[in-house]
Order: structure tokens, then sequence, then C-alpha cells
């Protein structure tokens, strides 16, 4: 049963959610009726089932996820399934179902789900303790809504973690790449007047040199590229745009972190053939690949799930 709900989850699609949540309830009845351990509904299959909610792309596929989990914690608190009880994954994947739902008041849900996991920590579910994945993931939900302030209010939550990371020592809260990059990414996608774009630049500028003078990371590709859109939403087309893509550009050149969103960016920069030609050596007009770049320049880009790996050591 579990290998069939994880294939329906990991399909994708509204359809494949209501599949994995059928068999799930029919697990659950075969489990009531018969009292068989192998048809038992534990913690890994509701977990399947949240997250086929959280990719289904269904209107009400967030709310069906946090419902789950809400029956999860039911099933165990009462005792008619102490096999059933949520972990900080089970809550991470509704934190992601609501930052990828387009609700309008996805931020909003994040943070109470956040705010429930720190309240059962605090009650002796150690397993539920927000980690730096839960507060990454509500940062995007800010980056993905159209709530105004959404760079200061994804800073705000970048903060609170690195305070209780100061406080307790806990690893699991130490910020890591993925967090910087979250706060960047919600500066890039900021809406507003001039004083709301100059405040996300301004937190994008603090986010990148804090990771540059971080002991627990250092920037990368990511961090570049989408630091170069934050100007590029941010700044109108002028020359001091133009001077800062360049310097971040050969910044990142000298870290070996030009990876493709980083000269993606540069290319969407706006910026003229030969000032674009001097800073990469190669015309923007021939549709420059990594494979054009100084080797040295590229060097230190980890892709996929290796870089994954690397920034939750």
């Amino acid at each position: 049963f579990n290998s069939v709900i994880s294939a329906w989850a990991n399909n994708g699609g509204g359809d494949a959610a209501f599949r994995a949540e059928n068999i799930l309830e029919r697990m659950e009845v075969l489990y009531r009726q018969t009292g068989q351990e192998d048809v038992k509904p534990r913690t890994v299959t509701y977990n399947a089932v949240i997250d086929a909610w959280a990719k289904s792309g269904e209107l009400d596929g967030a709310h069906r996820a946090e419902l789950l989990l809400g029956h999860m914690m039911e099933l165990f608190e009462t005792g008619h399934n102490v096999d059933a009880k949520p972990n900080v994954r089970s809550f991470n994947t509704v934190l992601n179902a609501w930052a990828k739902s387009g609700v309008f008041d996805a931020p909003v849900r994040a943070l109470k789900v956040l705010s429930r996991m720190e309240e059962l920590a605090s009650s002796d579910w150690d397993d539920v303790l927000p980690d730096a994945t839960s507060f990454a993931t509500v940062i995007n939900a800010y980056a993905r809504s159209n709530t105004f302030g959404k760079a200061d209010s994804a800073y705000e939550v970048y903060t609170y973690m690195k305070e209780m990371y100061d406080a307790t020592g806990n690893i699991k809260l130490r910020p890591n790449n993925i967090i910087y990059n979250s706060v960047l990414n919600a500066c890039a996608f900021t809406m507003g007047d001039f004083e709301e774009q100059s405040r996300a630049i301004e937190i994008a500028n603090s986010m990148l040199m804090g990771l540059d003078e971080s002991p627990y990371g250092k920037p990368d590709h990511i961090t570049y590229g989408t630091y170069l859109k934050v100007i590029a939403n941010q700044m109108d087309p002028s020359p001091a745009r133009t001077e800062i893509a360049a310097n971040v550009f050969q910044k990142c050149a000298r870290d070996g972190m030009v990876g493709g969103m980083v000269l993606r960016q540069l290319r969407e920069m706006g910026m003229a053939d030969e000032e674009f030609e001097e800073l990469v050596g190669v015309s923007i007009w021939k549709a420059p690949s990594l494979s054009d770049l100084p080797s040295s320049w590229t060097c230190n880009v980890i892709e996929g799930k290796r870089l994954r790996r690397r920034q939750f050591r």
C-alpha cells in the first residue's frame, strides 16, 4: 500500500492526490476491521498523501493537506493509531503545500502552522521542532505571494530563526544557503513603490554580505543569480545598475560560481553588447553558454541533489 501511495504522490496532479487518499482510507478501514499490522497506516503513509496534496495543484490542495495533518494528530492523541504521530516532515510538507498554493493568505496560513510546531515542541513533541527547512518554506510562501512588504516579512522570519539558533545552538536551525537564497528570492519579487523597492535592495545587500561573512556557508550560483534578479527587478536601467551587476558578476567569477542562472540573469540585465562582451568575453548576440567561459569561473558550481545535500550538512 505504501509503495502505491508514494507512486501516486510522486506522480503529481489532483487525480493522483485523490487516488492516494482513497488508498489511505481503504487502509484505515482494513486496519479497523482486521487489526493487521501490515495494513496499518503509519506516519510515512500519511506524509506521502500530504505530499500528494502539496504537489496536486488543486485549489484546496493545501487545505486538504492540513486537514490530513489534523487527522494524524487526532489519531495519535486519542490513541487510535499511535503510529500516526506527525513529525517535522509532516508539518514541513503542509508548509510546502501552503507555499505552493497561490492562496492570497498563504503566508499567514504557513506562519500559523509554524507557530503550531513551536507550541507542540514546547510540549515535549521534540520531533516537530521547526528546522531550517520549515523557516525557508515559510519565507518561500512570502516570496510566492502578492503580499505587500514581503521582503521585510521574509527578513523577519530569517531573523527570528537566527535568534533561535543563537540562543539554542540547535544545528537544525543553523542559517544555510537555502535560507539566505529564499530571502533574496522574496526581495527579487517584491512589488510596490520606490520605498518598497529600495527596502528590498537594502535587505538583499544585507543577505548577500551576511552569507559572504557567514561561518556556515558562502554565496553559491543561486545566491548570485537571485541577487542579479533583485537588481534587475528593483532598479531601473542605469549606469549604476550596470556597475552593480558587473561587480557582482566579477566576484561570482572569482568564486567559481558562474552557473546557468547567473549567466541567464546577466543576459537579461539589458546591458549594451560592448559592456556585456567586456565583462564576459563573448558577445551577447552569440548566446554564450557556460562552455564559452573560463573553467575557473564555473568550477565550484554544484547542481541538483548534490547541492541540497551540501547545504543541509
